[in-house]
């Protein structure tokens, strides 16, 4: 399972500068992470000043993590491989190497990677809202499209003990590179899991891929360590340092590397320490090197991996410039996106006993998941749900009902055939009703996929039950369901739960937002626009193949309607990105925005201008870290108030929701409720336009038809109406037969059926 591509897309995101691919035999099967760490969301303390201060912090305070997200992947005979991808809580790097054997001093204070060598932690606690994780989430399910559960978690390697273990740090020597994986048919990462799970060693794995400068030759720079535990030696004395450096160790790190490689177990200790020996007064750079400072440790410290292995806990980079100046190696390693596969590639693993379990002094770290899923088909793994408030490029388009749904639904039916309705059709595979008759759930009382709940006739009238559930922000659905009943001319019944429910899909619960769906069915008015709310369905031109997507800052599609009946597609800095007849599918249109197409076997995202980003193998992979557009909700009327009811269940029944509009207030003036009413509706069914005009006639026509609908109390005659528009609008008397309303004019021209509702499409 390649995760280059993944690792590339991550690291373009805003906030990651450094990814951390971490993994360790889990007690069912081999576990990896994928953590985003960041300079943007911590403290401005430099590493210096961090290091200086750890001589006081235990390793077990640098080894938790939060905010991780995991990976569950499902191969061709079902099992599962659960990887994580995450965010971390510390990361940083130091000194970088100079690659290529670039002179050091004619790079003076210029870092080789696209990150401040004095780079902080990543705490993610300076009160900021952390989305690191769910970004690394959205882009691993955009790549895998459905293979692979995701899950955010916290992990804590504190159970791995305090003890340091010996680490073997990957090392390049200078001027040389790894053989590519396409010539010598080997992935480091996939050997190195293969072969310690096969000898059931225990050990933990980590990749910290940070971009390279963009002056550089190289693309990325990547830190490689390897820790295994149970091996037979744990650095507690110097007898046991000494004995390590005298050993012939096993599962060094660079035994899994193709082509010219070595790592800090292989490093030749013994003629450099002479120089420490001589004690001279005047120590030679050797001297200096070797002598660093405490926090770097001795040579033999160096060699042996004890500063790795904290800096492993910790998610640090941690480089050491003993390792090109006295061994002519990198310890941050340039390496060329052909590179890549060597370090982000995940193999499943499975385990009937945890490798951990047979140690006496490390247990296998802790994985804290923020929210569990259901188990997954075929496993004994569960993955994560989406949580609240979660956005994602591209959305669930499942017409699978929830069990709730299903269960409204029923008891629906039984209140309908107890009231003398006859069931004619219900969309729904199973009813546990019985209906003696005949089955309603194989009757389609509409042809195409857009059809009523329930579709029940009493007295010759057809009505049409829509079941709501758990459906409070994302009404585009609801007011389809409420076009297509005006369409085909019938009575609509929206049905919820509560009572709560029920009230905001009519009003909403704060007096100064905006209305429900059902009194107001677009989203808002910009200046003199009408702005839309959007369907679920992308924008999608067929005949090649090409998807489009919205510019990479923006989340959600803008569509605006125009008195015109123009649809706009509207940009972050208000430029018009696509444009057209409201009565024409948005496919057709011209867009001025980025795009993933076809080619071949390939997915291809270009920019605006055609300018092509990237090939992956997938649609989700191409567009990740972009939004598809998603078509506009055109709606055929200002309102659909008129042979609409609203429903909630309470007991065994249904009660009809009746709750008045703001501006009905019987204690106060009929003058005064007038002029409210008339505002409320003039703001609803109007925009403003310099210089446009309505006649009031036709308004007061319109306005008696909605007024009527919703209260009982007398309706205002004309020269009230006129009166109550005087109060908040600008109205030409001059001529006393032709009164107007100046400066407004109607939002759209009630009655646009756009071929984009999904009844028009099964009709087309």
């Amino acid at each position: 399972m390649q995760l280059d591509d993944i690792a590339e897309d991550i690291l373009e995101e805003y906030g990651i500068d450094m990814l951390e691919l971490l993994t360790w035999p889990g007690e069912v099967q081999q576990e990896y992470f994928l953590i985003g760490h960041s300079t943007e969301t911590t403290h401005n303390q430099s590493l210096e000043d961090l290091d200086e201060e750890q001589d006081s912090e235990t390793d077990t305070q640098a080894a938790a993590r939060e905010s991780e997200t995991t990976l569950d992947e499902y191969t061709d005979v079902g099992d599962p491989d659960k990887t994580d991808t995450a965010d971390p809580d510390e990361t940083g790097s130091e000194n970088p190497d100079e690659p290529n054997g670039e002179d050091p001093d004619e790079n003076a204070g210029e870092s080789s990677s696209a990150i401040s060598s004095e780079q902080p932690v990543s705490s993610g606690d300076d009160g900021k809202p952390d989305t690191r994780a769910q970004r690394i989430k959205e882009i691993v399910d955009d790549h895998f499209e459905g293979e692979i559960g995701t899950q955010i978690c916290t992990i804590d390697l504190a159970p791995l003990g305090e003890m340091p273990v010996p680490t073997s740090r990957l090392l390049q020597p200078t001027n040389l590179s790894f053989d590519p994986v396409e010539t010598s048919q080997k992935a480091a990462t996939v050997e190195l899991v293969k072969t310690l799970n096969e000898d059931r060693i225990s050990f933990i794995h980590q990749c910290l891929l940070e971009p390279a400068g963009s002056s550089k030759s190289h693309d990325f720079l990547v830190t490689a360590r390897l820790a295994p535990f149970g091996t037979g030696h744990g650095i507690v004395t110097e007898a046991d340092l000494e004995k390590h450096l005298a050993a012939d160790n096993q599962y060094r790190i660079s035994e899994y590397v193709p082509g010219p490689a070595t790592d800090n177990w292989a490093l030749p200790i013994k003629p450099h320490r002479r120089y420490a020996d001589q004690q001279s007064t005047h120590p030679s750079k050797l001297e200096q090197l070797d002598e660093m400072s405490l926090r770097d440790g001795s040579i033999e410290e160096v060699a042996v991996g004890c500063p790795d292995y904290r800096a492993l806990l910790a998610g640090r980079v941690h480089n050491d410039d003993r390792y090109e100046q006295l061994f002519g190696a990198y310890g941050r390693i340039p390496i060329s996106k052909a590179d890549l596969p060597h370090f982000f590639t995940a193999v499943p693993a499975y385990f009937e006993v945890s490798s951990f379990g047979q140690l006496t002094t490390t247990d296998e770290p802790e994985i804290t998941t923020e929210e569990l899923g259901s188990e997954s088909p075929g496993t004994r793994q569960s993955y994560g749900l989406e949580l609240p408030g979660d956005t994602t490029a591209v959305t669930d388009d499942s017409d699978e009902e929830s069990d709730r749904h299903k269960e409204l639904v029923n008891k629906r039916i039984e209140f309908l055939l107890r009231h003398g309705h006859e069931i004619v059709a219900v969309d729904q595979d199973v009813i546990d009703v019985d209906i003696p008759d005949h089955d309603p759930t194989t009757t389609q009382y509409l042809d195409g996929e857009s059809r009523p709940d329930i579709v029940s006739k009493t007295d010759g009238v057809v009505h049409f039950h829509e079941i709501e559930v758990a459906n409070k922000t994302k009404p585009a659905a609801l007011i389809t369901n409420l076009a297509r009943a005006a369409y085909h001319g019938h009575q609509v019944h929206i049905v919820t739960e509560t009572r709560a429910e029920a009230k905001s899909k009519l009003w909403t619960t704060n007096p100064e937002a905006k209305e429900g769906p059902v009194s107001m069915p677009f989203k808002d008015t910009d200046e003199e626009w009408t702005v839309l709310y959007t369907q679920r369905k992308a924008v999608h031109r067929a005949a090649d193949d090409v998807w489009y997507l919205l510019p990479r800052e923006l989340s959600e599609a803008t569509w605006r309607l125009t008195p015109d009946d123009r649809l706009q597609l509207v940009g972050p800095d208000g430029s018009i990105l696509a444009e057209g007849d409201a009565e024409q599918s948005v496919d057709a249109f011209e867009y001025n925005t980025p795009r993933v197409r076809k080619e071949g076997d390939e997915w291809v995202l270009e920019s605006a201008s055609g300018e092509v980003l990237r090939r992956r193998s997938t649609k989700g992979a191409a567009a990740s870290g972009y939004s598809f557009v998603r078509k506009p909700l055109v709606p055929t009327r200002f309102e659909y108030l008129e042979n609409t009811t609203v429903e909630f269940q309470s007991n065994n029944g249904f009660t009809i929701f009746e709750k008045p509009p703001l501006w009905e207030q019987p204690q106060q003036s009929a003058s005064i409720r007038y002029e409210e009413a008339s505002k409320a509706f003039v703001e609803l069914v109007t925009v403003e336009r310099e210089g446009a005009e309505i006649p009031i006639p036709e308004l007061r026509r319109r306005f008696k038809a909605w007024y009527t609908e919703q209260t009982d109390l007398k309706e205002p005659n004309e020269t009230w109406f006129g009166r109550a528009l005087r109060a908040y609008f600008e109205v030409d008397a001059t001529d006393d037969h032709n009164k107007t309303l100046v400066d407004r004019r109607f939002r759209f021209s009630e009655g646009l059926v756009s071929p984009d509702l999904s009844f028009i499409e099964d009709e087309g």
